[in-house]
């Protein structure tokens, strides 16, 4: 049997709350990321070659309360910013990019509560539970449609007046991690809403069946909902997605922060490989990699790429931070401007760190491309991120924007 044949096989949810969730200021839960962040350096090579899922990494991260940095403080949480999250994000990435992206869905989700699309009874009920500890995935993406948040999944009333949740979804990012799926679908009347609902409940089958090259255990396989259970409270305000809100910058954001957490693992295995395993060329003006002159050359591209891809990403950060902070999240103008800011950093953090992804094997000859190395999955892993929205709609929206003043395109999706 086949590996995608294996893995498309029903999955069980897991056993949830193995490890309590940390209090502390921001500062505090992200310093408790360092322990977590380097046992990922040490295994992310085997557990992307292998395709190993690594829950206890998830767990470890619960553990350091990271998950509920954006829980404001009157409902218990720590009221970290948007920086705090996505320097978070960085240093998962800089770990693993796939247990990175695969608790996107978790910050998207807390981050939604807090733009103009929630309401203040979505917050009461909601950050709590964030609070709590829970950990939140998605289903969102249908197989068929144009858009690919269209319309095959149905919450509609029984013949008992029971909400029941049917469809499948093509892509659910960390929901094999997770304790609640926020899932998209239609009501009776064509509308657009969330309901979130437990991973373990009947009617529930996660699958681990997503074969991409790269980001091969973001926990992104599909889900199917059988007549699922619904209760009132766990359906969201319906929006008509046809503004723009915050919380889709910050989601476009959150991509590239992966990106520049991959950069940032690059540049370490980059000085790893060249301080122990690299040989200089025979016809090398040194006589060891480490003083080799074009080899030095790489790792300093390498290392720049980096520095530029983070800080044009906590750059982005402060600008949607300044907004909400503002209170000015309805604001039209200020939407358009932000996300502009959000497409800049994306569309040159992704392409620096693909540049470099590439550059680092121009550290080593041949033996760099090992399998037991697997270098290549950061190149790989970042050429799947920047697939999710196509760069080059990026730097038309910011010339459109530049020049003409056109708002970009109002969708989750740019």
């Amino acid at each position: 049997m086949t590996a995608v044949s294996e893995a498309a096989r029903p999955v069980a949810p897991r056993p949830r709350f193995t490890t309590e969730p940390r209090d502390g200021s921001p500062a505090e839960r992200l310093s408790r990321l360092d322990a977590v962040v380097d046992d990922l350096r040490d295994t992310d090579a085997a557990a992307e070659r292998d395709r190993v899922l690594q829950y206890d990494a998830v767990e470890a991260i619960r553990g350091t309360g990271v998950l509920t940095l954006r829980v404001p403080t009157r409902y218990g949480g720590p009221g970290g910013s948007v920086r705090d999250v996505l320097t978070a994000v960085i240093r998962i990435a800089r770990g693993s990019s796939n247990v990175a992206q695969a608790l996107r869905p978790h910050f998207g989700f807390a981050e939604r509560l807090l733009s103009n699309r929630a309401s203040e009874d979505e917050r009461a009920e909601w950050f709590p539970r964030i609070n709590s500890g829970i950990v939140v995935g998605n289903a969102i993406t249908d197989a068929k449609g144009k858009s690919p948040s269209g319309a095959d999944t149905t919450l509609l009333a029984d013949g008992s007046g029971v909400l029941r949740l049917n469809g499948y979804k093509f892509y659910s990012t960390g929901t094999l991690f997770a304790d609640l799926i926020a899932v998209s679908a239609s009501d009776a009347a064509g509308r657009d809403l969330q309901a979130i609902v437990p991973v373990d409940r009947e009617g529930v089958e996660l699958f681990d069946d997503w074969e991409g090259f790269g980001q091969r255990t973001t926990a992104s396989g599909g889900t199917r909902f059988t007549d699922v259970e619904v209760r009132p409270h766990e359906v969201t305000t319906v929006s008509d997605g046809n503004h723009l809100g915050h919380s889709t910058a910050f989601l476009q954001l959150y991509l590239a922060a992966v990106a520049a957490g991959i950069a940032a693992a690059v540049r370490d295995d980059a000085i790893w490989y060249v301080q122990n395993k690299a040989r200089p060329a025979a016809h090398s003006l040194a006589d060891s990699a480490a003083q080799d002159p074009f080899t030095l050359h790489a790792v300093g591209e390498i290392s720049a790429h980096a520095s530029a891809a983070e800080a044009l990403i906590l750059n982005a950060a402060d600008a949607i931070d300044a907004l909400v902070d503002s209170g000015r999240v309805d604001d039209a103008d200020e939407l358009a401007r932000v996300a502009i800011v959000v497409a800049e950093a994306q569309l040159i953090a992704e392409r620096l760190t693909l540049a470099a992804a590439e550059r680092l094997f121009d550290t080593g000859g041949a033996s760099a491309t090992a399998r037991s190395l697997n270098l290549d999955r950061h190149w790989r892993n970042v050429r799947t991120v920047s697939t999710h929205n196509p760069l080059a709609y990026k730097a038309h929206a910011a010339g459109n924007y530049a020049v003409n003043g056109v708002w970009p395109p109002a969708n989750g999706y740019f």
